[in-house]
C-alpha cells in the first residue's frame, strides 16, 4: 500500500504527481445524518443511549465513564478515548480488564451501526453524489473553499500545470462506508477515457473561488483516488478498533498496555508511515483532533514545512495542510484557536514555525462548500 507513481506507469503523458492525503472523521458521518434527517446519528451519546436501552453491563468501567461524560456534556468520541487513556495512565483499571471492556463495547457498537447507517442511506447518498456530480466536485474544486488571504498564502496552486496527476488517498477514520460511497467515481460522473485521442480524465480547477484569476481557470490532468479504513470497517465487526494512541511508556512488545493502542493493531508504522514522506498536501475534515489520533497529527506536523522533491526528481515543495473546522452547536472557535488545537497534539513546540503551513477553513451548516458537501444549495435530497 502506498502512493503509486503514476508518472512512470499508468498514464500516457503525465507530468508531475500531486499526492493528497485526506483524513476524514466522524464529522462527515454526522453531516450525512443531519442532511438526510436520520433518526439516529453516530455520536457516542447516541451509542450511549443505545446501550442504556439494551441494559448494558453497568459495571463496565468504560460505560461508567461514558455516563460521566454525558453529565459533563462532552459528546466527542475522542472524549471517550481520552478517558480510556487516562484510566490506563493512572492505573485505575488493569490493561487486560480495559481490553475486555473495550471488546464488549465493540460488539455492541457493530449492532448500533446497523441501525444508524442502514443500506437505504447508502443508496440515497450514492445516488445523490452521482446525480449532483459531488465526488468529482470535491476533488476538482476544493481550493474554492479557502478565503482570499489563505488562498494567497497557499503554495500548492502555484505548482500545478497541465497534465499533472492528482492522487487522492483518503484515510477514513469512520467505521462506516458513507465516505467511500460519497467519493466513489461512478460511471455517470466520471469517465476514465472521455476523449478519443488522449487519456486525460480530469479538469482540476486551480481557482474555483475566482480569487487570483491570473493563474488560469483549470488544467487538463489525471485523477486517482483510494480509501482506507485504519480503524476497521462496519462490514467486519471484529475489525473495529477502540482504544488509545500508543502509550508513552511501553515496556516491550508484550506490555498489555500496547494492546490498547490503535496504531499497534492498525500497524500504522508499517502500512501508513511512508505515505507522509511524499504527500504534498494534507486535508483534515470532520475530525475532533483528539489525543487518541495523535499518531496521525504528529506525522502530518513532521511533514509540514519540510522541503521535499517532487516526482520529476527536480522541483521542490513543502507540504501544507488544509484543516476544515465545523463551528456549530457549542463553543465558537476562531482560526487561531483551531490551529492551536491541532498543533497542541501534533507539535506543541513548533507552533510558531508551522502556523504558516496550516490553512483553516471554518464552516457551519449553511456555508457554501465544495469539499465533501453532502447538502447542495438546492436542497435536492431533503
Amino acid at each position: 500500500m502506498g502512493h503509486r507513481d503514476y508518472t512512470t506507469a499508468g498514464f500516457d503523458s503525465p507530468e508531475v504527481q500531486h499526492n493528497i492525503m485526506a483524513f476524514v472523521g466522524n464529522g462527515f458521518d454526522l453531516q450525512v445524518a443531519s442532511d438526510y434527517q436520520m433518526p439516529i446519528d453516530t455520536r457516542y451519546s447516541s451509542f450511549y443511549h443505545f446501550l442504556k436501552l439494551r441494559s448494558f453491563d453497568e459495571t463496565n468501567p468504560i460505560f461508567q465513564e461514558m455516563e460521566e461524560l454525558q453529565r459533563a456534556r462532552k459528546d466527542n468520541w475522542s472524549d471517550v478515548e481520552a478517558v480510556v487513556e487516562k484510566m490506563l495512565r493512572e492505573n485505575r483499571v488493569r490493561p487486560r480488564e480495559l481490553g475486555e471492556s473495550l471488546k464488549r463495547i465493540q460488539e455492541q457498537f457493530s449492532q448500533f451501526l446497523e441501525l444508524a447507517v442502514p443500506s437505504s442511506l447508502l443508496v440515497r447518498l450514492g445516488a445523490d453524489s452521482m446525480n449532483n456530480n459531488s465526488a468529482v466536485t470535491s476533488l476538482q474544486e476544493f481550493l474554492g473553499d479557502l478565503d482570499r488571504d489563505d488562498y494567497a498564502r497557499l503554495q500548492f496552486p502555484k505548482r500545478i500545470n497541465n497534465f499533472d496527476v492528482f492522487n487522492f488517498f483518503f484515510v477514513n477514520f469512520n467505521y462506516t462506508s458513507l465516505l467511500d460511497d460519497f467519493v466513489y467515481l461512478d460511471q455517470q460522473q466520471f469517465d476514465p477515457r472521455p476523449y478519443k485521442t488522449v487519456d486525460r480524465n480530469f479538469d482540476f480547477k486551480i481557482d474555483p473561488g475566482a480569487v487570483a484569476g491570473e493563474w488560469g481557470d483549470h488544467f487538463s490532468s489525471y485523477v486517482t483516488s483510494d480509501v482506507v479504513h485504519p480503524h476497521g470497517h462496519q462490514s467486519i465487526p471484529r475489525s473495529l478498533l477502540f482504544g488509545v494512541d500508543t502509550p508513552q511508556h511501553v515496556r516491550g512488545n508484550q506490555d498489555p498496555a500496547l494492546r490498547l493502542a490503535k496504531p499497534f493493531w492498525a500497524q500504522n508504522d508499517l502500512r501508513y508511515r511512508h505515505l507522509f514522506d511524499d504527500a504534498e498536501l494534507f486535508i483534515i475534515f470532520g475530525c475532533s483532533l483528539g489525543e487518541s489520533d495523535r499518531w496521525w497529527w504528529k506525522h502530518i506536523a513532521d511533514a509540514l514545512g519540510t522541503e521535499r522533491t517532487r516526482s520529476d526528481g527536480v522541483r521542490k515543495y513543502s507540504p501544507e495542510l488544509i484543516l476544515y473546522w465545523f463551528n456549530g452547536g457549542g463553543k465558537v472557535w476562531d482560526v487561531d484557536a483551531v490551529c492551536d488545537k491541532f498543533l497542541e497534539f501534533a507539535a506543541p513546540s513548533e507552533r510558531a514555525r508551522l502556523r504558516e503551513y496550516v490553512h483553516v477553513v471554518m464552516h457551519d451548516a449553511g456555508t457554501a462548500r465544495n469539499w465533501l458537501n453532502t447538502s447542495p444549495a438546492d436542497g435536492s435530497k431533503l
